[in-house]
């Protein structure tokens, strides 16, 4: 047996291509020039799968950047690969310029994946990345359900390096000779995933021998998790498609949110509800009849008597929509406001609100606002509660409760939009927290119908 074929890389690989890939499949592969990716173009050659390499150039480390191409591009010619390299350039740095370069990857992947006719899309991501995304779902307050972390067949993208540590990956390049190279910029601690790697990590190594195996039974420990929840929904359920309202009145209080996600996710699959399905829950025990409560801007949760429905939005009163970043396409007004999202520039008009897309975290929910909610306003230090702010953009107590806000996935209010134009014709108050600034790209603006 050669060194090739008896190396756990590609053993791990053939076992993903026999159980997850179909036969005479086209692959567009993303290729980065690091140690990964060019693994993954050698498994790609050796295993003879069809896929054309492509590679973003970002321009941002000089000549660097450009050697990096040069590799893809002279190893794709001598593999045998059609090879697509796309330069971008982009005046942005630290979290916005993570974020936006990852949109505009898969965009590119997801273009050049139905010009191809290509079935998949393959990346280079590795057991390191799924122990890093897991961490960062913790840190950040997921529920138990994203604990299961990325999957190695997800949405036609394929992950065949998922189950391989970075350790085996750069062994195996080492061995077999498969030339790489490496960004000086992985090695700063700038971003979350890499302040993970350089800070936290070794650390917890010195600290909890085996922290790195116990992380990795947490997307086991995740799906047992969903597998309890769905045979409490089962049971729970009346026909396969409604909720008995007693059974779930009655559902401990801490469950009840468990199986509305996952009774939303039964019905509606990718339906995101807002970040306060807690209080979702809690309003449904006391919902009357005939009343709803809206989970997105196409759909709502209703009571018919003795059930629970998930129904499309019906243009009734509204409570309030969740919205994902790509609804926003083809969405209608929402509490006589328009939304659309549009290349940033220096003018404004007077009778917009303008919000820097990338620091909103999807999905947002718009919704009234209640006592207590706080929010702070563009050009001030601190917070303010919004029922202050509304006093003082002398809107009288009797609309003040027609007034609503915008709130992030994070539960930070983006903007508070007040129920008529006030004296300056402005429709309401955008935070600091999503102010446009030189990095700005793109916005969503927001305007009355």
């Amino acid at each position: 047996m050669s060194k090739f074929e008896s190396s756990p890389v590609a053993k791990a690989f053939q076992k993903s291509v026999d159980n997850l890939l179909p036969d005479s499949s086209k692959l567009i592969a993303g290729i980065s020039g690091g140690p990964d990716s060019m693994a993954l173009m050698y498994l790609l050659h050796r295993f003879e799968i069809d896929a054309v390499m492509v590679h973003c150039n970002y321009q941002l480390r000089g000549e660097e950047s450009e050697k990096d191409q040069r590799l893809v591009e002279k190893m794709s010619v001598f593999w045998g690969f059609e090879c697509v390299s796309v330069r971008l350039d982009k005046e942005i740095s630290g979290a916005n310029f993570q974020a936006w370069a990852r949109d505009r990857r898969y965009e590119i992947f997801s273009d050049l994946k139905e010009e191809f006719e290509a079935d998949f899309i393959v990346t280079a991501h590795h057991q390191d990345d799924q122990i890093e995304t897991i961490l960062q779902r913790i840190l950040r307050g997921a529920g138990m359900q994203a604990w299961q972390g990325i999957q190695p067949l997800e949405n036609q993208l394929w992950r065949p390096l998922l189950d391989l540590s970075k350790s085996d990956i750069l062994t195996f390049v080492e061995e077999l000779n498969i030339p790489y190279r490496i960004d000086g910029s992985n090695e700063e601690s700038t971003y979350a995933r890499n302040f993970l790697r350089h800070n936290w990590f070794p650390e917890l190594h010195n600290f909890f021998p085996g922290w790195r195996e116990n992380i990795l039974k947490l997307p086991r420990r995740a799906s047992e998790y969903e597998l309890m929840a769905k045979e409490l929904l089962s049971q729970t359920l009346n026909d396969g498609h409604s909720l008995d309202f007693d059974s779930f009145k009655n559902l401990p209080e801490l469950i009840r949110p468990v199986i509305l996600y996952q009774f939303i996710q039964r019905e509606k699959a990718g339906v995101d509800p807002s970040s306060s399905l807690t209080q979702i829950a809690q309003q449904l025990t006391e919902l009357q009849s005939g009343k709803a409560i809206q989970l997105s801007s196409k759909y709502e949760i209703m009571r018919d008597r003795d059930e629970l429905v998930i129904r499309k939005t019906a243009g009734s009163t509204i409570s309030q929509v969740v919205i994902k970043r790509e609804d926003l396409q083809d969405l209608g007004a929402v509490y006589g406001v328009q939304f659309t999202i549009e290349k940033y520039s220096s003018s404004y008009e007077s009778e917009a609100l303008y919000l820097d897309l990338n620091k909103l975290s999807f999905p947002i929910t718009v919704r009234q606002w209640k006592e207590g909610d706080r929010f702070q306003p563009l050009g001030m230090e601190g917070t303010q509660l919004i029922s202050n702010h509304l006093t003082n953009r002398k809107i009288s107590s009797a609309q003040k409760s027609e007034a609503f806000l915008i709130e992030s996935f994070d539960e930070t209010v983006s903007a508070v939009i007040f129920p008529h134009n006030t004296s300056d014709d402005q429709i309401g108050t955008v935070s600091e927290t999503v102010r446009c600034s030189s990095d700005t790209e793109k916005v969503l603006v927001i305007r009355n119908t």
